[in-house]
């Protein structure tokens, strides 16, 4: 796997990562729209504020990248792995996410509004306050994971895992159906549920 020069800027802009390590790069506020990166290996990159918007990331492992407030939207992974990367307030709006995990991430204030999520794993990342309305979730595990105050508004759900997540304050209970959870959750999340349906306690 070839090292990408990250002195040279122009190389990183190129707009393709083939089969590439990119160590260190630091790319915050840079223009990346459409960057094509296959079978590469990011690692402690900075891309704090880059837009990301319409890449497409395959095959692909990315380890302590910082990505704060970056516009990802559109953007499509596939057969990728991303662990303890820094992601809060990152824009996922309307992007599709195939078979991939998440490990340790904080995406704290994440926006995956409207965004396709199927076989993914997120394992024990912070999605507190996380937007998650009008998504598309198949087969996705939430083992671990802090999901306090995210909405799940008009999400769609099938065979979602929530068990062993932190769901603390979650919004938008119309968007649980196809979600599993254990019976302490469901306790918590009572209140929500009877509000949903008209329900009141007198």
């Amino acid at each position: 796997m070839p090292d990408l020069d990250v002195a040279d800027r122009s190389v990183l802009l190129s707009g393709r990562w083939d089969c590439a390590l990119v160590d260190g790069a630091e790319l915050a506020h840079a223009r990346l729209e459409g960057l094509l990166v296959l079978e590469s290996s990011v690692e402690d990159a900075v891309l704090d504020g880059a837009l990301l918007a319409g890449a497409r990331v395959t095959g692909s492992r990315w380890e302590r990248v910082s990505a704060v407030a970056a516009d990802a939207a559109r953007t499509q992974w596939a057969d990728d792995e991303v662990a303890d990367a820094r992601l809060s307030a990152l824009r996922l709006v309307g992007a599709r996410l195939d078979r991939v995990v998440l490990r340790r991430c904080r995406l704290d204030g994440a926006v995956l509004r409207d965004a396709q999520l199927t076989d993914v794993v997120l394992d024990g990342c912070d999605l507190r306050g996380a937007d998650l309305t009008g998504a598309q979730l198949r087969r996705v595990s939430f083992a671990g994971s802090d999901l306090t105050d995210a909405d799940l508004a008009g999400a769609r759900c099938e065979d979602v895992d929530l068990r062993g997540a932190t769901l603390e304050g979650l919004r938008g209970a119309d968007g649980l159906r196809g979600c599993a959870v254990d019976a302490v959750q469901l306790v918590g999340l009572a209140p929500s549920l009877a509000a949903h349906v008209g329900l009141r306690l007198l």
